[in-house]
């Protein structure tokens, strides 16, 4: 029974060898078709072949007119460098909206990113797709005759109503009610007195409804703030990877959390604090429309005095990427915030809460805190560099003619030859889970170590992978004694147990 297991186990490892050297290209693994729904909607349908799976965070289109996405859910995967992400494991489409109709001959420019469950990232893709280039076998493959595509999970409207973006809406509603009781509000309460009701007597009905109008312009001013910084998320992720970023954005909010405990104070100068009032007294009181626009302009006056939450509440939406949840974060921010102001509006300024220095200096150092730990959150990632094993180091080379050069000069030695990029998780996961491994480290150190980064994927880039017939990273290769490159070779993750068999393998092979 002992040995049938065994035989039956080597039958597995060498079908798992197999699969790794049998990687699909990347045109084969993903594929892209581009159809038109209605006058006003595309959909791009992406085919993903078994055992792969594309990162929704890196899909992006480019096109003319603008297009709005409405991206599935698709499957959790807990990423070791960016979290929790979102992947499409299996066939998917992406809706695409535009506000003046599609031209029949609209053509979009699509880039995405994926990788092999074996642990093979490949390089970012760009693809051009026009309308009605799709294959009618692929297409009818893929969705079957009636055109309807497979469902990955809720599209981002139905997530509009999951507990975890109502709770999200709800922390930035009271943060703005806490911001509200701090002096921030202040300097609004003049305008609401004289722009909102004007100087004859209004009733409460209608002193609510003009003071509520006020603060939807404030609300208005903070909901596209919210959406800009959701629409640069992937950009603000890839920033925040660098140190010195990472460290000027740490830098930051303990500067913004020492104006909070009192240190220093952000405000207007006193010359734009009287222009800003000059405006307020152009605009006649009592009238919707103008005070819509003296609400949306009265974002500037409050805006200095609570930029640092307001900068750290950026932070977190940057990063979802995700504009509902930025627009609809900041909007209700803007309400709690605004919320003092209608009962200001209906019956005035008597109905203040009575709160001493003490208790609005503790609401300060309150918010205080909470950016100090956001500074030591977002310089996370600097210790845990430093705390790590350090591993093996490897010499950079960029193109092939270094590489041939590096192993002539390798006087004999065995060749380890990494290929690495910074957007492949695999190669994380090799990095601090395998090659820290102390024996793994010791055996590598009688090697000569190359590495070769093929995280820009420029030509040079490709130019290598293409050497070696590599779609990706993560892969290592080996050279014997003298120079020749073995048939053992690493593609995709390996734990250190399984390394370590892979290097004893290529010692006995390459004497």
């Amino acid at each position: 029974m002992i040995s049938l297991f065994r035989l039956f186990s080597f039958f597995l490892l060498i079908g798992s060898a197999n699969a790794t050297d049998d990687l699909l290209p990347p045109e084969k693994a993903f594929q892209a078709y581009m159809v038109q729904i209605d006058d006003h909607t595309l959909e791009v349908r992406f085919k993903v072949a078994p055992g792969y799976y594309l990162y929704r965070d890196r899909i992006s289109f480019k096109a003319n007119p603008q297009l709005t996405p409405d991206f599935p859910i698709g499957a959790e995967k807990n990423d070791p460098s960016f979290g929790k992400v979102h992947v499409y494991k299996y066939d998917t489409a992406v809706r695409l909206k535009s506000t003046a109709p599609v031209p029949l001959d609209m053509a979009i420019s699509a880039k995405f990113q994926g990788c092999a469950e074996v642990g093979v990232c490949y390089p970012p893709q760009t693809q051009q797709l026009k309308i009605g280039d799709e294959p009618k076998d692929a297409l009818e493959q893929l969705f079957g005759k009636n055109n309807t595509p497979v469902a990955i999970g809720p599209s981002g409207a139905d997530v509009f109503f999951s507990g975890g973006f109502l709770t999200t809406l709800g922390i930035f509603f009271l943060a703005g009610l806490g911001l509200a009781l701090t002096s921030c509000m202040y300097p609004l309460i003049p305008i609401v007195s004289g722009i909102v009701l004007g100087n004859g007597q209004q009733g409460k009905m209608r002193a609510l409804g003009l003071t509520f109008t006020y603060v939807q312009g404030l609300a208005l001013s903070y909901t596209l703030i919210g959406i800009a910084a959701a629409a640069t998320g992937t950009l603000l992720v890839v920033t925040l990877q660098q140190p010195f970023v990472i460290a000027i954005f740490s830098m930051f909010f303990v500067f913004m959390a020492l104006a909070m405990f009192g240190l220093f104070d952000l405000q207007l100068s006193g010359g734009i604090q009287s222009k800003m009032n000059q405006w307020a007294n152009l605009l006649p009181g009592g009238q919707f429309t103008s005070v819509f626009a003296m609400g949306a302009l009265s974002a500037l006056i409050v805006g200095p005095c609570i930029v640092p939450p307001l900068a750290a509440a950026l932070a977190y939406l940057g990063q979802t990427g995700d504009l509902l949840l930025g627009g609809s974060a900041l909007y209700m921010l803007a309400l709690g915030l605004g919320l003092p102001l209608l009962a200001i509006g209906v019956f005035g300024g008597s109905v203040l809460p009575k709160l001493s220095g003490k208790f609005m200096q503790g609401i300060r150092i309150v918010f205080g805190v909470l950016l100090l730990v956001m500074a030591v959150w977002v310089a996370r990632p600097l210790w845990e560099k430093t705390s790590e094993t350090t591993g093996p180091q490897f010499a950079a080379i960029s193109s092939v003619a270094e590489l041939d050069r590096s192993i002539a000069n390798a006087n004999g030695q065995i060749v380890v030859l990494d290929f690495y990029a910074d957007w492949c998780i695999a190669c994380k996961e090799f990095e601090r889970d395998t090659l820290s491994d102390p024996e793994i480290q010791a055996t590598l150190s009688k090697m000569v170590l190359l590495r070769a980064d093929v995280t820009q994927n420029n030509p040079a880039d490709q130019a290598l992978l293409k050497r070696f017939k590599l779609f990706g990273p993560p892969a290592i290769l080996f050279t014997g004694n003298q120079g020749q490159f073995l048939n053992e070779r690493v593609i995709g993750y390996q734990d250190p147990a399984a390394f370590k068999a892979t290097l004893n393998r290529v010692k006995k092979e390459a004497q």
